[in-house]
């Protein structure tokens, strides 16, 4: 028996969204997360606007679009029944970007000026003749978005570094480079506004055009490795540029800023980066995975929640250390110590918040202690997420030692 195609509609009360069969429309249900009872109706169809906005808004709403559809769980009378409210428009852009879309809407009338290639554990594949380097609309193209989270805020500038054209002399600093920030997004547009992109300089260890100004944002709190590497290819003797994106949301919204929209490519990108957004572990840079998979592996059955950094670690060194949680279990490791702690036995999570550093201290009964340098952030992300999973586990926040 074929299946029915998959429509997605909406919570009228929490906006929760769930893809369910079309053969459902008519049918009563509960949503899940909220408990509200209504009646499943045929709405407006949701343009690509809407889908492309619920893939970035990152609210907890919007990670079961491409996941449970499993809301009739509960019968509901027509007494209960509440009329569903058509889809809310799609988010608003940020300023900053305003111009930008006017620009890729220009664009699209002549189509992408980008190709997109394909999608692999990686990430997403764009390519684009070498001589289009001097287009600044172009260079200045990327979402003033975190290359890995997607936030907005405390964006730290990087420059795309096209290592095949370092010099011998200087490729061991690619590295480096390709780490390093230029300065910080809000610093510089509180210095030159919307003319920020002009003023910054070129890469002096390049050749032209690959020395023009390419940047990407990459918030403090994530690292930039993997998250964007760049490469260049010989196609019949021309030179094309390569970029691989590891956020799939984000590869959307850069080709979307380069005339993409509205073709199959697009779709297809949308369509995998709201898989992504459902899949925590390969949301993660495929280096960083790289990684952690020297030191921890998914057991089967088993759910990856999220990965936890070692703040004692430098960003460039994402992966090697740190705390991977799943729905099973939290694992540790740091330099040659790797603790695994089962999280149906239960334990206690302390953790010692100051203005800029935080301390994570793990403790459970016949199992070592483990201690996290973290972020503040990242320990109040790991609290969430381990009170989330619902298991007894003591989360407490303790006072900082005094020194």
């Amino acid at each position: 028996m074929e299946s029915d195609e998959l429509i997605v509609i909406v919570c009228p009360s929490c906006s929760q969204k769930y893809r369910v069969p079309e053969s459902r429309i008519g049918q009563r249900a509960m949503c899940k997360k909220c408990g509200q009872r209504f009646r499943i109706a045929m709405e407006a169809p949701i343009d690509e606007d809407t889908l492309f906005g619920w893939v970035m808004e990152g609210d907890p709403g919007s990670q079961s679009v491409a996941g449970s559809t499993a809301i009739f769980d509960s019968p509901v009378s027509d007494a209960q029944e509440t009329r569903t409210p058509a889809p809310e428009p799609p988010m608003n852009k940020a300023p900053a970007q305003a111009g930008k879309a006017d620009a890729a809407s220009s664009v699209a009338a002549a189509g992408p000026r980008i190709h997109f290639d394909r999608i692999d554990e990686i990430g997403a594949y764009f390519e684009f003749p070498a001589e289009r380097l001097t287009e600044a609309d172009l260079r200045n193209s990327f979402p003033q978005r975190c290359a890995c989270c997607l936030t907005r805020k405390h964006l730290l500038v990087h420059l795309l570094i096209w290592g095949d054209k370092l010099p011998g002399k200087d490729a061991l600093k690619l590295r480096d480079a390709e780490v390093k920030s230029v300065r910080s997004l809000s610093s510089l547009m509180s210095v030159y506004a919307e003319s920020w992109f002009e003023k910054l300089d070129p890469v002096s260890m390049l050749p032209p055009p690959f020395s023009l100004p390419f940047p990407y944002f990459v918030c403090r709190e994530c690292g930039s490795v993997g998250a964007v590497t760049c490469h260049i290819l010989d196609h019949d003797g021309r030179e094309f540029c390569q970029i691989a994106l590891s956020n799939l949301s984000l590869a959307a919204e850069f080709y979307r800023n380069n005339g993409g929209r509205g073709t199959p490519a697009y779709n297809r990108l949308v369509e995998a980066a709201r898989e992504q957004k459902d899949n925590q572990w390969s949301s993660l840079p495929f280096a960083v995975r790289a990684k952690i998979s020297h030191w921890f592996a998914l057991q089967n059955g088993e759910t990856f929640k999220g990965y936890f950094a070692d703040a004692d670690f430098s960003r460039s060194e994402a992966g090697a250390a740190g705390l991977v949680l799943t729905d099973r279990r939290m694992v540790y490791k740091k330099y040659t110590a790797i603790r695994e702690y089962d999280l149906a036995s239960g334990g206690a999570v302390d953790i010692e918040t100051g203005p800029s550093a935080a301390m994570v201290e793990i403790t459970q009964t016949d199992q070592r202690t483990a201690v996290l340098a973290a972020t503040p952030i990242v320990a109040q992300t790991l609290a969430q997420s381990l009170n989330a999973l619902r298991l007894p586990w003591a989360i407490r926040t303790v006072k900082p030692r005094a020194k």
